[in-house]
């Protein structure tokens, strides 16, 4: 029986040439597969990053325009009588000599400007003479005044507002911003103290 059982062959595992091509093949599909969700993940969480980071943006313009509004004596629309303001608004920030008169010092525009995409509030305290109109102070403003920039990439700003004697003033406002492909919009109303 010894010898029987030296006779006979042992035979030994081994892939063949076709197994081990299916093999390389399915582990190609996996490592594509693989490689392509990872791409997925990380372009998604870029884009999570900057629509957050807009949207912490719009927040703080939204403070900004807010606040500037609610510690205002009141909101000067561009023109008297007109509802709608595009692009900006200018508040009468406070009556620093109390002589009940608007003075071009105590003026503050909000502008957003058209060309640049920026959104810039114009402030001079050292400014002279009296506010006469919303066009007049906004040349003076833009040609002279220091201003401190509130936002880039900002697409679009628009205010509407209820104002006039024995009337509470509101101001609406909306403004986008935009980064590359993704936008952000706000929209959000602010009243005076009284």
């Amino acid at each position: 029986m010894k010898k029987a059982r030296k006779n006979i062959k042992q035979f030994q595992h081994a892939f063949t040439l076709v197994e081990l091509m299916l093999a390389l093949a399915v582990m190609a599909v996996v490592g594509v597969t693989a490689t392509a969700i990872l791409s997925a993940t990380t372009y998604g969480t870029s884009d999570d990053q900057l629509r957050r980071g807009l949207m912490v943006k719009t927040e703080v313009i939204k403070q900004r325009i807010n606040g500037s509004v609610r510690s205002a004596l009141e909101v000067v629309l561009p023109a008297s009588g007109s509802p709608n303001s595009t692009d900006y608004f200018i508040v009468w920030a406070n009556d620093t000599n109390t002589d009940s008169t608007k003075d071009n010092n105590e003026m503050l525009l909000v502008e957003r400007n058209t060309s640049t995409n920026e959104l810039s509030a114009y402030r001079n305290p050292s400014a002279t003479g009296t506010f006469s109109d919303a066009a007049t102070f906004r040349t003076a403003a833009l040609a002279a005044y220091p201003s401190t920039r509130w936002a880039t990439n900002c697409s679009a700003l628009s205010c509407t507002g209820t104002f006039g004697t024995g009337q509470t003033t509101l101001l609406t406002y909306s403004f986008t911003l935009t980064n590359g492909g993704t936008s952000a919009s706000a929209k959000g109303a602010a009243s005076l103290r009284q």
